[in-house]
């Protein structure tokens, strides 16, 4: 079994060109991504590395950004010495 690591994808239409977003799901899902969230022009996606690296190769007219999480700073002020 791989120790590989999960990871989000965001995946977005360049142009006209290539596959719609419900082809690239299946390409996607056929590769074993599991597809998260599938709009029009984008798609959310969730793989191993390898997994997402397979499914996006050669895809024309699509981007690939990974997912960036963020944190909230805290905000509240600290009394004390």
């Amino acid at each position: 079994m791989s120790d590989a690591t999960r990871r989000q994808v965001i995946l977005r239409r360049d142009g006209e060109a290539g596959l719609s977003a419900h082809e690239m799901a299946e390409k996607v899902g056929r590769a074993g991504a599991v597809v998260i969230d599938e709009k029009a022009s984008s798609l959310l996606v969730e793989g191993d590395e390898e997994t997402l690296r397979f499914a996006t190769d050669a895809m024309d007219g699509w981007k690939a950004t990974p997912m960036k999480r963020y944190t909230v700073p805290d905000t509240r002020k600290k009394i004390g010495w």
